[in-house]
């Protein structure tokens, strides 16, 4: 969600973690504070739990720096492209210094495994990420959406014992079944019932399908850039009895995932907005992907760079 980094610290008022989770904390997806300021951060609610290690030995965690339970510093989520590159929404990192994050990649269970730690060398950002202004209410930047919301986080050094997820072709045709892998929270911490503990400790997989843009722009008041942006939602929520996946606040950044033509994993999306953008936090809703395949070669040409020591 643009407001969507879940930062770190105890979550407060809306849901919001202090640290670095939130591109503008107060935009796209709104859950968390971040280590930028222009955008949103979300969890997942519904979904299948994925307790066993090696899971998604490529999901990469956001966390701020510290000596707290990583559990309580958890931002943005990404995902291992190369040794040493990671994926993540824009806006988890604009406006900030990405040198107090940290990066734990394949932690099935944050509050027990860290998984493989990191510190971050640099990042760089899309050259024409922006947050869009939703025309339903302008002057509201939780109701914000994003265009070319993708970075690449370089690593202070490589990850040789994990293989890096390789990058779809191009983006996933409506109809395609794809999944979403996130740390993200489990309920909307501003209506949830108090003491209530929404945080995702565990590791969740959603099942989603990829949308039309037309079903997609028609459900939300927020500007879908269909150049950048593609959605997926899950089409099984009319179903008795069962939690669909629905985007929350701590998502941004997590990696939507496509079967290749061999069978295995392929990045397709990273998760920028959803329900957030009207008004449905944490609640079903079509959700809006950054398209890898579209921007990646227009991101590694290395504009907007930050934090190079």
């Amino acid at each position: 969600m643009v407001r969507k980094r879940r930062a770190a610290g105890r979550t407060t008022g809306r849901g919001k973690r202090a640290g670095v989770a939130a591109l503008s904390a107060v935009v796209l997806a709104g859950a968390g504070t971040t280590v930028g300021t222009a955008g949103t951060a979300h969890a997942m609610s519904g979904g299948t739990q994925l307790p066993r290690p090696g899971a998604a030995p490529w999901l990469a965690t956001l966390a701020v720096k510290g000596d707290g339970p990583l559990l309580d510093r958890a931002s943005c989520g990404g995902a291992l492209i190369a040794p040493d590159r990671v994926l993540t929404a824009a806006h988890c990192l604009a406006g900030g210094d990405v040198r107090t994050l940290e990066v734990h990649l394949g932690s099935s269970v944050l509050s027990k495994d860290p998984g493989t730690v990191r510190d971050v060398r640099g990042a760089t950002l899309h050259p024409r990420y922006k947050l869009l202004p939703s025309p339903a209410d302008p002057t509201n930047p939780a109701y914000a959406s994003a265009a070319n919301d993708l970075a690449e986080i370089r690593l202070s050094a490589p990850v040789r014992e994990v293989e890096p997820l390789p990058v779809a072709r191009h983006r996933p045709r409506p109809g395609t079944p794809v999944s979403i892998y996130s740390h993200g929270l489990t309920a909307d911490p501003a209506t949830s019932p108090p003491g209530r503990d929404v945080r995702a400790d565990v590791l969740r997989r959603g099942d989603l399908t990829v949308r039309t843009h037309q079903q997609c722009a028609a459900r939300t008041p927020a500007v879908v850039d269909e150049a950048s942006v593609f959605c997926a939602r899950d089409v099984r929520d009319e179903h008795a009895g069962r939690t669909p996946a629905a985007m929350c606040w701590g998502d941004s950044g997590s990696p939507l995932v496509t079967r290749g033509r061999r069978g295995g994993p392929e990045l397709a999306g990273i998760f920028s907005f959803a329900g957030e953008a009207a008004g449905k936090a944490c609640r079903p809703a079509d959700a809006a992907f950054a398209d890898v395949p579209a921007l990646l070669p227009e991101l590694t040409s290395g504009a907007r760079t930050k934090g190079d020591r």
